[in-house]
Formats: structure tokens, sequence, C-alpha cells
């Protein structure tokens, strides 16, 4: 039998810890002035120019949807036996989610400190959204085959 994984509040915990769109201003202003011309290719296609408005609702969109994901994902393994089937799905599906929202988590962690990352960082968390982007809709649309 596997363990019960431990990340479930873990995860919760860190997705948690007084995250305020706030901090989603902060990567999109930094973005904003790292970038120049820098642009990002949503996951649905959409060219947006890092220094736009429109990147800096896409980018809030994206951390707040990847942490609700995260956040109902800790759940439901916190409700899980490692041995049912869904685990192992979910399972990975969180550490997917983890890895590639990485870094706008750790820009919107940064900005929740008052510290401040290298531009080159935060622009490459900016450029990276697209990938959190899909990793939150695999997570989710894991979620909502677990639950049917």
């Amino acid at each position: 039998m596997k363990p019960k994984r431990e990340s479930s509040q873990r995860t919760y915990c860190l997705l948690h810890a007084a995250a305020p769109s706030r901090n989603v201003a902060a990567l999109a202003g930094a973005a904003l002035l790292a970038s120049g011309c820098a642009a990002v290719t949503t996951a649905d296609g959409e060219r947006l120019p890092v220094a736009s408005d429109r990147f800096r609702a896409y980018a809030e969109g994206v951390f707040r949807r990847q942490n609700r994901i995260a956040t109902d994902l800790a759940f439901e393994l916190g409700e899980l036996d490692p041995d049912e089937a869904a685990f192992d799905e979910l399972a990975a599906a969180e550490d997917e989610l983890l890895a590639q929202c990485e870094g706008l988590n750790e820009v919107a962690a940064a900005a929740r400190d008052g510290e401040r990352l290298a531009t080159g960082r935060r622009l490459d968390a900016a450029r990276k959204a697209p990938d959190c982007e899909r990793a939150t809709d695999a997570a989710a649309a894991a979620l909502e085959r677990h639950r049917n």
C-alpha cells in the first residue's frame, strides 16, 4: 500500500498563504518592465503582448484558476485511498500543475513577501503562463473524470 500523499496539506498551505491579486499585478507589472515587445501565446492561440492590460488580466486569471484547481486536487487526494485507481491520475495531475505553475507561484510569493526576483526570472514566469494554463486545464479534466 502506498502512503497517503502529504502534498495535499502542504499544497493547500502554499497556495493560500495570502496571495492577493496584488501579487498577480506585480507579476504582470514586472513582466511589463522586463519585456519590451515580448508576447505570449495563450493555450487557445491568442497572442498577447506581455506589456498589455490583456496580458495582465490573462496572467491573473491563470493564477487564480490554478490556485482553485490545485486546492480541489489537494482535497480530493486527501480523501482518496492511495490504492484507488483515481489516486495516481490525480497525483500526477497535481505534480504537473505544481511544476508548470511554479514560476507564477514564485513571482506571486515574492511579491507577497516584498522580495524582488531578477527581471529575467519574472519574464520567464510570464512566458510560461500558457504552460500553467494547459496544466490547469488537464488537472481540471482529471478532477471532472474522477467526480463523474
